[in-house]
């Protein structure tokens, strides 16, 4: 049973899973196993493609780069800590992208000896509720936390609860999910946005907040949102386009996603063939492109075809594929 990453023990959890990437096999080969053994290769890859690494593109590389900067200039300053927003639309890779940036970060300070003892929480995550108050924003650092919320506390004595824990964990990384909940405009949650300040100046650890739209929802909206403005660095997580330079881009990652498949028949490149399909089916969305090929490699998988069928999928008739696939590798 999957745990939630907005525990410390989900997050964990999500951090020390090592997924071992099948031992490539040709079909005789697959067709040789004993059928129990041939289950088991098939489930492995598919759990593989669902779970397995994240899609390295320009925009994560980015984002990983501004958030590992503020990391370090933050290590120098006692108060007006630096964070970084990662904004986009809906399903376009918001919560995958700063996950999986602070799941690598963790696990680097595993590598080189800095996981630190068993009270160590080096990242914490948490997302924001709809119609968030001070007092819910607080709750769910300490539900992350595992801390009992008692009925009496107040908002103040919850505050300094939380932040005193954090600080005695030596938290780095505070990552701030659906961040788009918090709108200015209204009292309570200005209150909330006050309560993420306050919070990020009495620890030390360095805020990254994702969200839908951020600069539409509110949150940067009236004197508390400028003050975030200066402070956090909008990065933004775009659809990919299919025209002029652009283009190329979209094929790496339709070429990087199907190698991640793991199909035992696929033509490395064959998928470029339905590039202009897939981004008007997509909209170039990463999110709905990986949703719609990991759902086809699964039924190929299943029935044995072991290869996407695009022509199928779009009605259309078999093409050659591009010869030069050396640009989308």
């Amino acid at each position: 049973m999957t745990v939630a990453i907005n525990t410390r023990e989900g997050w964990s959890a999500f951090v020390s899973e090592t997924l071992d990437q099948p031992i490539p096999i040709t079909r005789e080969e697959l067709e040789a196993l004993l059928p129990g053994d041939r289950a088991m290769n098939r489930e492995a890859r598919k759990q593989f493609m669902i779970r397995g690494p994240v899609v390295n593109t320009a925009q994560f590389t980015a984002i990983e780069r501004e958030i590992l900067r503020r990391l370090m200039l933050n290590q120098y300053k006692s108060h007006g800590k630096l964070g970084v927003i990662v904004s986009g639309e809906p399903n376009i890779g918001k919560t995958t992208t700063v996950s999986h940036i602070a799941r690598r970060f963790e696990r680097r300070r595993r590598d080189i000896g800095r996981a630190g003892g068993s009270n160590s929480i080096p990242v914490i995550y948490v997302s924001v509720p709809p119609s968030c108050t001070p007092k819910l924003m607080l709750g769910e650092f300490a539900h992350f936390l595992g801390l009992p919320i008692r009925p009496h506390y107040n908002t103040g004595e919850l505050m300094n609860t939380v932040a005193s824990v954090i600080a005695a964990c030596g938290t780095e990384l505070v990552v701030v999910d659906e961040i788009h909940n918090i709108n200015q405009k209204y009292k309570q949650m200005g209150e909330a946005s006050d309560t993420l300040k306050q919070l990020s100046e009495k620890c030390p650890g360095t805020f990254v907040y994702a969200g839908v739209d951020v600069e539409a929802s509110g949150l940067l909206d009236g004197t508390r949102g400028r003050q975030i403005s200066s402070r956090f660095q909008i990065m933004h997580l775009q659809k990919f386009e299919n025209s002029g330079k652009a283009r190329t881009h979209w094929a790496d990652l339709l070429v990087a996603v199907e190698t991640s498949l793991g199909l035992l028949d696929q033509e490395t490149g064959a998928i470029l063939r339905h590039a202009s399909h897939l981004h008007t089916a997509t909209g170039g969305v990463i999110g709905d492109l990986t949703g719609m090929l990991h759902m086809l490699a699964m039924d190929a998988i299943d029935d044995g075809t072991e290869r996407l069928d695009l022509d199928a999928v779009f009605g259309t008739k078999p093409t050659p594929a591009p010869r030069d696939v050396s640009a989308a590798r």
